[in-house]
């Protein structure tokens, strides 16, 4: 099992300003290889998706298609980690969602999943949120309050758009890491996986930190792109990516910089929701960034 190979699927698109840390952040925690689809970007994703595949740690490409009635990205990574790259585990996520195993290394806990015959591992994930992202800050440095008690709004009021909450306070279904072997596809938006064999356990020790609302340029852009996928894929259920409706909708009732104002939070905001143990304050991510600033600057 020490020798398992770990690999990382992810379909970046317009998430420049979060990859290069995405990308690190895994590598360090033991992911062997990551295999990246890019989805369409206007941002400078393709030049860094680059520079790692240099390394080898990292291979990329095109999609080939937009139209999910022709093609699934998710499907066509799994199948090549399991046939070209021997994968034995695969983990599916986004370029804004960080896996923090807590206590034990990423190896150890899959050896333990192993160990107890358990080939799709459902993770937790936690919105992140904070202060407003200040120009030039990344939000792996700045975003450290952790939500734990989100809203679950019904299907029907996330589909309306009409939040009881800021988007960032619902909650965020999980994602996934599944034994190779046993894998047999993935459910929609890549929230559940499907295995052949085995049992389905969530472990307390993995989950992920996410950061979906980070500059507001970097929404826009994923807005823009939005519109286009949704033409294209006009057939789509309405609950399918019903927060990138929402946010195209507000966007063109000229209301989206007020909605992406509203998902960040005053200091003594932050502390009512410490104290009402709505949030907590998680530096895992903040804390790494430091070292890693701190190593750079010393060479």
């Amino acid at each position: 099992m020490n020798d398992d190979k770990i690999v990382l699927l992810v379909l970046p698109s317009n998430q420049g300003d979060i990859l290069k840390d995405y990308i690190e952040w895994h590598l360090e925690l033991g992911v062997d290889l990551i295999l990246a689809e890019e989805v369409g970007s206007s941002d400078n994703t393709h030049g860094i998706l680059e520079s790692f595949s240099k390394s080898g740690h990292l291979h990329w490409s095109l999609a080939p298609e937009k139209n999910r009635l022709k093609y699934r990205g998710e499907e066509t990574l799994a199948k090549m980690a399991i046939d070209q790259h021997g994968a034995d585990w695969i983990i599916m996520n986004d370029v804004d969602e960080f896996l923090c195993p807590q206590g034990q290394e990423l190896r150890a806990l899959l050896q333990r999943a192993a160990a107890e015959n358990v080939t799709a591992i459902s993770v937790p994930c936690f919105n992140v949120t904070g202060p407003v992202l200040q120009f030039g800050r990344r939000a792996t440095e700045t975003l450290t309050l952790r939500i734990d008690r989100p809203a679950d709004p019904p299907e029907e009021q996330l589909i309306s758009g009409d939040l009881p909450v800021p988007y960032v306070f619902v909650r965020h279904p999980p994602k996934t890491i599944a034994r190779a072997s046993a894998f047999a596809g993935y459910g929609p938006g890549m929230h559940s996986v499907t295995t052949a064999w085995g049992n389905t356990r969530e472990y307390p020790d993995l989950r992920f930190l996410h950061y979906p609302i980070r500059g507001y340029d970097t929404l826009e852009a994923k807005i823009a792109a939005g519109i286009a996928f949704f033409e294209i894929n006009s057939h789509l259920e309405p609950w399918w990516s019903w927060h990138w409706r929402r946010w195209i909708r507000l966007h063109q009732e000229g209301r989206l910089r007020e909605d992406y104002e509203s998902q960040f939070l005053s200091p003594a905001r932050v502390q009512e929701l410490i104290q009402d143990g709505v949030c907590t304050v998680d530096e895992t991510i903040a804390n790494w960034i430091k070292e890693q600033d701190m190593v750079r600057n010393s060479t």
